[in-house]
């Protein structure tokens, strides 16, 4: 058993030893879930209607964004698998991707990426809200990714205010 251990890098909460971030998706747990399990690689067969398959050059490029993001960096390149890229079909320079472990050690992880002149770049991490704050409805409605309406507060939040 691995001590559990709780880090914080640039936004990414990382607990014990699996992936979290301070954002991520709704839409993910409303998501099928068409995984199909070859060995110890898990790919998706969902596709949503308004995405594009990204070139083999550009699923390259997002694997290496991914792989060697601050965000990813205090996991081992070799304990998981970037797949299930799709690029929205409303701004292709945004790209949705999934996390899946190779190890028992890790949970399931969503990102999204956006092309600049820079190259790809993972700009979110995690399970919750993915995209919310930081890509454009247009490309969240591509990849089924739900964010609260403007002004909704966290429901914790709420209660907590009521209960006082």
């Amino acid at each position: 058993m691995l001590p559990t251990a709780t880090f914080v890098t640039a936004g990414i909460v990382t607990v014990g030893t699996a992936f979290a971030c301070t954002g991520s998706t709704t839409g993910a747990a409303a998501r099928p879930s068409g995984l199909v399990k070859s060995g110890a690689i898990v790919a998706s067969s969902v596709r949503a209607a308004d995405t594009l398959a990204p070139s083999s050059t550009d699923a390259s490029a997002i694997a290496q964004a991914v792989k060697s993001s601050e965000y990813t960096s205090a996991v081992p390149a070799a304990d998981y698998e970037v797949t299930g890229t799709l690029l929205a079909a409303s701004d292709p320079t945004w790209a949705y991707t999934e996390l899946h472990p190779t190890v028992q050690d890790y949970d399931r992880a969503e990102g999204v990426l956006h092309r600049t002149s820079g190259g790809w770049q993972l700009v979110q991490l995690g399970t919750y809200e993915l995209g919310c704050g930081v890509a454009p409805t247009a490309v969240l409605d591509d990849f089924g990714l739900a964010c609260p309406p403007p002004g909704a507060e966290d429901g914790s939040a709420t209660e907590g205010a009521a209960a006082a």
